[in-house]
C-alpha cells in the first residue's frame, strides 16, 4: 500500500492506494502555524482509524504546492512511516513533456493530474481543476503538457467579494435552486455557481477550438462536485484524477516499477 499526499493552499489530502485503487482517504487543513510533530499525529490519526501501522504502508510520495509547508510535511511522513517520502519535483521521472516557457513554474498538482487524465483515459485531455485557483490544462495522449489558463477559485472569489462588500456575507456553495434569487446568500450562490459554470463553459470551447481537436473534458477538484451535475454530456467527473497520477509517479520511480 502506498501513502498519497497533496499538500494544497486550503487542505491536505491524504490517500491510501493499493494496485492504483484508493483504500482509503482523509483531509485536514493546511495549517501555516502547525508543527511537524503535529502532522505527524494527524497522519498517525488517519492510520489508526483505517486500522493499519507505518509498517502496512510500503511507501509515500507528497506533491505541495505550498513551499512553506512542504519540509514540515515531507518530514511527517518521514518520520511517521520510518520511510523516505518521495517528493514531487523536477528530479522525478513523469514521462510528461512540458510545453512551457519555464517549467518549473508548473505545480506539482497540475503534473500529477495531467499524468492521472492521460493514464486513465488515452485521450487528448482538458482538465478542469476547481479548487483555490480554477485551472484550465491541456494534456495530449502522447503525454505532453501543452499549458492552459488560471482563474481565482470560486470559493476564494466569494471570500474577496465579501471583504470588499461590507453588506455581504460569506456563503457555502452549493448547487442553485435557480438565476433570479430570492436573499442575498442565494443571490451569491446562484451569481458564483452559475457564473463559474458558464465560465468553464465557454473556455473550455475556446481552448479546444485553439487546439483544433476534440478533447475529452475531465471536472476534477475539491469543488468540482458543486458544478458537475450541471456541465452535461460533454464533461467527465473525476475526483481521484490527481491522486491516479499521483501513484502513477510514485510507481515510475520506485522498486515496484522493476
Amino acid at each position: 500500500m502506498i501513502l498519497l499526499a497533496d499538500l494544497g493552499n486550503r487542505s491536505l489530502s491524504l490517500s491510501i492506494y493499493e494496485n492504483r485503487q484508493e483504500k482509503a482517504s482523509f483531509k485536514t487543513l493546511s495549517d501555516k502555524f502547525k508543527s511537524a510533530d503535529e502532522y505527524q499525529e494527524t497522519l498517525r490519526q488517519f492510520l489508526r482509524l483505517q486500522n493499519l501501522t507505518p509498517k502496512d504502508i510500503d511507501g509515500a510520495i507528497l506533491a505541495s504546492v505550498v513551499p512553506s509547508l512542504t519540509k514540515r510535511v515531507e518530514k511527517a511522513i518521514n518520520t511517521v512511516l520510518d520511510k523516505e517520502c518521495l517528493l514531487l519535483d523536477r528530479k522525478l521521472k513523469t514521462g510528461l513533456a512540458i510545453r512551457m516557457d519555464n517549467p518549473s513554474e508548473v505545480g506539482s498538482n497540475l503534473i500529477s493530474a495531467a499524468i492521472g487524465a492521460i493514464n486513465d483515459y488515452q485521450e487528448d485531455c482538458l482538465i478542469i481543476c476547481l479548487s483555490s485557483c480554477l485551472s484550465l490544462t491541456l494534456a495530449t495522449k502522447d503525454k505532453q503538457f501543452l499549458g492552459g489558463s488560471l482563474f481565482p477559485g470560486m470559493r476564494e472569489s466569494v471570500s474577496h467579494m465579501c471583504e470588499t462588500n461590507a453588506q455581504l456575507m460569506e456563503i457555502d456553495l452549493g448547487r442553485p435552486n435557480k438565476l433570479i434569487a430570492k436573499s442575498t446568500k442565494e443571490c451569491i450562490n446562484s451569481g458564483v455557481v452559475k457564473g463559474y459554470m458558464h465560465l468553464v463553459d465557454s473556455l473550455a470551447d475556446e481552448m479546444e477550438q485553439e487546439f483544433g481537436k476534440p478533447l475529452r473534458r475531465i471536472l476534477t477538484g475539491p469543488d468540482a462536485n458543486i458544478l458537475q451535475s450541471f456541465m452535461g454530456h460533454k464533461y467527465t467527473y473525476n475526483p481521484h484524477l490527481l491522486m491516479d497520477g499521483l501513484y502513477d509517479i510514485y510507481i515510475k520511480n520506485t522498486f515496484l516499477n522493476k
